[in-house]
Parts: C-alpha cells; structure tokens; sequence
C-alpha cells in the first residue's frame, strides 16, 4: 500500500509521507521555515547597513590625549558689525553695534568644552557665550523692530549671543606629527537684542531674537611634538559652520578658533589662541538680520583623562 501511494510522486513528496508532521515540504511548517529565514535576511541586511552608516559619517578618531579631555577658556571679544530688524513691511534701520550702539569688548567670558573619543569617532560639545551691553545718546532717530528712538534718546542697548556646539570629528590625512581632519554636526544658533529709551509716547524697550538649529561643517587641523622629557607642543586650528542657506536663515555662519600650547606628559594642557565667531545672517522667521564679528584672544586650560 505504500509503495503504491508513493507511485508518480517527487521525492518531496514522498518525504513528506514518512514526515512526523504528516505534512509535505510546502505545507505549513515549510511556510513557517521560509517566514523565518526572510526575517533573518531583513536582519542581517538591517546590521550591515547600520555598520556601513557608522564607518561612513564617524570614520577614525580625530581626538588627542586621553579618552576624555576638558577644556576652558577665558575669552575677551571685540564685538563688530551691525544688526537690523524689520516690522511687518517696515525693514527698519542698519545700525551699527560700535557706533550706534555703544558696545564696547571690556568684558571677559568662559568657554567650556568637553571631548571624547568614542567608538570609531571623536566627539565636542562647546559653549559658546558672550553679552555686551552699551550706552549712547543717538544722533539720529533709529528703527528697530517697528520701534522709533528719537535723536538725543539716551539709548540702552545688550546683544547677547549664544552658540552651543555638537561636532564629530574624524581623521582625513596624517603626515607624520600633522594630522588633518574633518568635522560636521549641529549648532544651536540664539542671538538676542534688546534696546530700551525713549520715544515719542514714552520709554520703550524693544527685543528681537534669532534661535535656529543649523547643520555645521568644517576642517581641522592639529600638530603635536615632543619638547623635553615629559612634555609636548601642541597646535589646534579649526574652521566649521555653514555657508548655505537653510530653513528660515540666509547667509553665511562661521566659528574659527586656533590655539597652542604646552601639555605635560597625557594630562594638563595649557596654552593661548584666538577665537572667533562670524554670525551674517537674515532670519526670515523673525525678521531679523545681524552681520556681527567677534572676535578675540584666549588664555586655556585642558584636563586630559
């Protein structure tokens, strides 16, 4: 009786009769085998891209002494340049921070910074803050932001902007103690301004912010050579920002900053640099355009672990 039923039959098939299930191959359990060797290719395809995606955007490490390093700077920027802000179809007045305003780069600020090196990439994050503030009697009426501030307006003025940084940083080219690299990521862009003094129909104060996230991408490069038994000169120069128009900014960002000094074996750094931050950009969003540069001398600190 079996050898007739196995009669005309694949060898499939008649697998499937001394089969404990009873089933043949294309019946549910093969469907099942199938079901689960999909999922594992979707799986695996799945892994494989999520790998080639790291290797792509973090790429070698670009860091320097230790896994973790922190940094703070004692910073003094000269402020430049001018701002203006619009009111509905009023564009208002160019006015410039130095003259204008009354701005001045007495001030001092801190810069903090934090950077580690993780997995396959180095990563900052940096505050960036500075606030001036300024007193003036104007020589002419001025517009901002719909607001008019008559000739001989004892004029209050502070400008405070704020860059809070989120870079990667990956190796492009070493050359013996000379390495160049590359950075991209985001920064949180807030710029404010706020004038008080008097108007036709009395004091009056008015305020005009931009507070926009932007992409950023840059270069970099570092230089390191021993000097003495336990100690080493270091060179940093980094340019990153955005040159493109994105979302409600037009206009160009910038932050550069080069600095050098002496580190003592894997720990202390200390040292000197320059920074600047060059912020010439129109928020459509708010109707604001600012074209100011700060910029100014450092002394620093870097803790290495």
């Amino acid at each position: 009786m079996i050898l007739k039923a196995l009669q005309g039959k694949h060898l499939s098939d008649a697998l499937a009769v001394f089969s404990p299930t009873g089933y043949a191959h294309g019946g549910p359990l093969d469907s099942g085998r199938k079901m689960m060797s999909h999922f594992n290719d979707r799986l695996a395809l799945r892994s494989v891209l999520c790998l080639l995606a790291l290797s792509l955007f973090s790429g070698c490490g670009a860091g320097g002494a230790g896994l973790i390093r922190l940094r703070a700077e004692n910073w003094q920027p000269t402020p430049g340049g001018s701002i203006q802000a619009s009111d509905l179809n009023n564009p208002g007045d160019l006015i410039d921070v130095e003259e204008v305003l009354g701005l001045d780069g007495e001030n001092s600020f801190w810069v903090y910074a934090v950077e580690a090196d993780l997995g396959l990439g180095t990563y900052e994050v940096a505050d960036i803050s500075f606030t001036g503030t300024g007193t003036t009697t104007l020589t002419t009426d001025i517009d901002f932001s719909g607001t008019t501030f008559d000739t001989g307006t004892v004029l209050d003025s502070e400008l405070a902007a704020s860059v809070m940084t989120f870079h990667s940083k990956g190796a492009l080219l070493g050359m013996g103690p000379i390495m160049l690299k590359y950075i991209w990521g985001v920064d949180h862009l807030v710029f404010d301004t706020t004038l008080s003094g008097t108007t036709m129909t009395g004091p009056a104060t008015a305020t005009k912010s931009i507070d926009e996230w932007v992409p950023a991408f840059g270069l970099g490069a570092s230089f390191a050579m021993p000097v003495g038994n336990n100690w080493s000169f270091e060179v940093d120069a980094e340019l990153a920002g955005l040159w493109i128009s994105y979302g409600d900014i037009d206009g160009t960002y910038e932050g550069m900053t080069v600095r050098a000094g002496l580190r003592q074996g894997t720990g202390i750094l200390f040292g000197a640099g320059h920074r600047s931050l060059v912020i010439d950009v129109s928020d459509d969003g708010s109707g604001t355009s600012a074209d100011i540069d700060l910029g100014g001398s450092y002394l620093f600190a870097e803790w290495a672990f």
